[in-house]
């Protein structure tokens, strides 16, 4: 379909996306980092509370709510980077390496948590998290508005929009399947060989392949009273099954933010090719090979991609 869509969008006169905005370097490489931390922003969004929930034990409503600093520190980020942005100079390329950097040190240190990470670390990290992808939201949306004529700011700026959202669906899709993966593999290697032994096939597959048991208070309820129908043996064995469940899943969350920060430090390195242009003035409309107005055409998306080299 985006082949159908690309197809489409270059034989007609009206496109809704005109491809000769991509030409731009400029805004080729800020969509390319917009998409790449909507990859990172949607997966926090989603893994952070899982792990207050399922690793550090706290409520579902709990675990929400220590979302909240994130949030702030990503509002922090946006406001602080902004105003730097206006008062000096705009220098967008500088501010966005330094601003994904600090996300990027955020999502590593998410990527080293385990069963025994306390709740200050991981909401601290969170934090860091945040405000580093705080600066990025006015950078790159600036960025690309200064790249193209002004008849295609609305067409930019939604781009920008569109770009995020696209990569947290398709980031939010890979992170998960990716974290299946790795929870069952830690499953196979956090469970001691006693319950493979003593736990019915189809129940170890359940266990194996899903930590509801720590997620759902109805599911560990049942899991625990299935243990300790076996008396107390039993009883050990389902807390020796708990563990290996914290382990892994702690495990997996953390190889998913370590994937989130390989996707960060690419942003980084992308960050670093995007060419600095001075900000228009706000009564310049600027776009045309002489600064002037433009008419919006193919010719003008051209040479303003010329100019932005």
């Amino acid at each position: 379909m985006l082949v159908v869509f690309a197809i489409y969008e270059t034989r007609i006169s009206e496109p809704i996306l005109p491809l000769a905005v991509f030409k731009n370097r400029i805004v080729g490489i800020a969509l390319f980092v917009t998409l790449l931390t909507g990859f990172a922003m949607f997966g926090a969004i989603f893994f952070v509370p899982l792990l207050f929930q399922g690793v550090l034990g706290a409520s579902p409503t709990a675990s929400g709510s220590f979302l909240t600093p994130m949030m702030l520190g990503i509002v922090a980020g946006a406001a602080i980077s902004g105003q730097v942005l206006s008062k000096t100079g705009g220098h967008y390329r500088i501010q966005g390496m330094i601003g994904l950097s600090i996300m990027a040190i955020g999502t590593f240190m998410l990527s080293r948590v385990s069963a025994d990470t306390t709740h200050a670390y991981a909401l601290t990290s969170a934090v860091i998290m945040g405000f580093g992808l705080g600066t990025s939201f006015p950078l790159y949306t600036i960025a690309i508005q200064n790249g193209v004529p002004q008849q295609y700011l609305g067409v930019a700026t939604s781009s920008a929009q569109f770009f995020r959202s696209i990569g947290g669906a398709i980031g939010l899709a890979v992170f998960g399947s990716y974290m299946v993966k790795q929870f069952k593999g830690g499953m196979q290697t956090n469970l001691p060989d006693e319950v493979f032994e003593a736990v019915p096939p189809e129940t170890l597959a359940v266990i194996t392949s899903n930590p509801n048991a720590l997620l759902n208070a109805e599911s560990s309820n049942t899991l625990r009273e299935a243990f300790a129908a076996s008396g107390d043996a039993g009883v050990a064995l389902g807390e020796q099954v708990f563990t290996a469940i914290k382990e892994s899943l702690a495990g997996s969350i953390g190889d998913v933010f370590f994937l989130s920060f390989i996707f960060v430090v690419i942003a980084v390195v992308a960050t670093a090719f995007i060419r600095e242009v001075p900000l228009r003035g706000r009564g310049r409309p600027g776009g045309g090979s002489d600064g002037g107005p433009s008419d919006g055409t193919a010719a003008d998306l051209k040479t303003a991609s010329t100019d932005s080299d």
